[in-house]
């Protein structure tokens, strides 16, 4: 009786934690978006240095799209 609780236990326990090839995939994906998005940053960085007026007008730019971007609150 002993062995098949420690084999209900196991199978509990396998199924809680069966997720674990899903996980390594989100691990890897989530520090390879991480990767990209601090080379964006750096890029990002540099230019605005390099060029500030142009990043500037680029940051109006995108500032414009989100604004625009988001749900209607005027009534027409």
């Amino acid at each position: 009786m002993p062995t098949n609780e420690e084999i209900d236990r196991l199978r509990r326990r396998l199924q809680w934690e069966g997720a674990g090839p899903l996980t390594d995939i989100s691990n890897q994906a989530a520090s390879a978006l991480l990767a990209r998005l601090r080379a964006f940053a750096q890029w990002v960085h540099e230019a605005g240095e390099e060029r500030p007026l142009i990043s500037l007008l680029l940051a109006f730019q995108v500032g414009f799209a989100v604004g625009r971007w988001g749900p209607r609150r005027a009534k027409h």
